[in-house]
């Protein structure tokens, strides 16, 4: 029987380290190389099932990447919220990002230029693979249009992208500064100024998108992260029940009917951004009593970052896999990875800016 009382409060989640919050980015991250297999596997490339029936409105890796989006806006603005001090700010974000990606771009870049280049590893000697690491490893100084000879090395991997997948953290960047440019030119109390500018920002995107997308470029995920600044605001009142998880289902229907009738495809964005954002903070809400390690440790943002590269290189060296093939070698490789990430890099880089902060008398949060 399922139980629709209703649960504790999104703050009550947040505040109690005991929720679901990494596991919910662990599922995105997973689904996100599923989506990824499917489109670079050696044998059939195409769409998974899930994006053949998302289409033309989104795909797999929208979807995971928008939960992404409305997470990182709920504690990226809690994290503001609880210590608004801009170059404190600044440092928990660089400890959480730059660390492991420059990490994962310094190692999968020596690996694709000795193993999958002609020059072999004196190719490491040359400046584009260093350009390639240390541009990505800064978020190519958040620039609004990056140069593809930026993004791939000449002659390694046959020229793709070393890592596609790194255009979201781009993204992200800027809006940690546009989270830091809010708080710093509040002129009311800081949770109703982030409430009362998150629901004016998320009115300019849907009817001025031109005024943000010079800065921000994508206004769907700026807007998803602008619901996870409003949900953050009014956290200690927010409850995602069962019953709203099924209310959220239904008003989707209540979409598809109408849809169904006018258009081509019975789904929109509107109805799929819906349930996975109920979903979301339905899961994350939840108590994980049984799942302490993923509570404590978070090794989406490691898979994330070394997927796309393991995946190239794996289609590189084995003769063509079809995607279900592709994703299982994939996965061997990329958690054990992911896991030797936030053990070896993010978890001692944070660790050691929650000890800076502390000797400099400010919270660790």
């Amino acid at each position: 029987m399922i139980n629709l009382s209703a649960p504790r409060s999104l703050g009550q989640a947040i505040d109690s380290h005991q929720n679901g919050f990494n596991l919910v980015r662990l599922v995105c991250a997973l689904l996100v190389v599923v989506y990824h297999a499917f489109q670079l596997n050696g044998v059939r490339p195409g769409p998974d099932p899930l994006t053949a029936l998302l289409a033309p409105h989104a795909d797999l890796g929208q979807v995971a990447v928008g939960v992404f989006f409305i997470i990182s806006g709920i504690f990226i603005t809690q994290s503001w919220m609880r210590d608004p001090h801009l170059a404190r700010f600044a440092l928990r974000r660089v400890a959480r990002i730059v660390p492991g990606l420059f990490a994962c771009l310094l190692a999968t870049t020596v690996l694709a230029v000795a193993f999958f280049s002609e020059a072999g590893l004196a190719g490491m000697l040359d400046p584009a693979p260093w350009r390639f690491i240390l541009g990505g490893s800064v978020l190519h100084a958040l620039q609004y249009i990056i140069p593809p000879a930026e993004l791939r090395i000449a002659g390694v991997l046959g020229g793709q992208d070393l890592n596609g997948p790194l255009w979201t953290l781009y993204w992200e960047g800027r809006m940690y500064v546009m989270v830091a440019l809010i708080g710093l030119s509040a002129v009311l109390p800081m949770r109703t100024w982030m409430r009362g500018v998150a629901l004016f920002l998320l009115l300019a995107a849907s009817l001025f998108p031109q005024v943000l997308s010079g800065y921000i470029w994508e206004v769907r995920m700026w807007s998803l992260f602008l619901v996870g600044m409003l949900l953050l605001t009014l956290a200690p009142s927010v409850r995602v029940s069962l019953a709203a998880v099924a209310c959220a289902f239904a008003l989707a229907a209540l979409n598809w009917t109408r849809s169904a009738a006018l258009t081509p495809s019975p789904l929109t964005w509107f109805g799929i951004a819906l349930i996975m954002g109920a979903l979301a903070l339905w899961a994350g809400s939840a108590r994980l009593e049984r799942l302490s390690h993923v509570r404590r440790h978070d090794y989406s943002y490691g898979i994330y970052i070394y997927h796309w590269p393991v995946l190239l290189m794996l289609r590189a060296s084995l003769p063509p896999l079809d995607a279900p093939a592709l994703l299982a070698l994939g996965l061997l490789v990329i958690v054990p990875v992911a896991m030797l990430s936030w053990h070896l890099v993010e978890s001692p880089a944070l660790r050691a800016a929650r000890r800076l902060l502390k000797r400099c008398g400010a919270s660790p949060q």
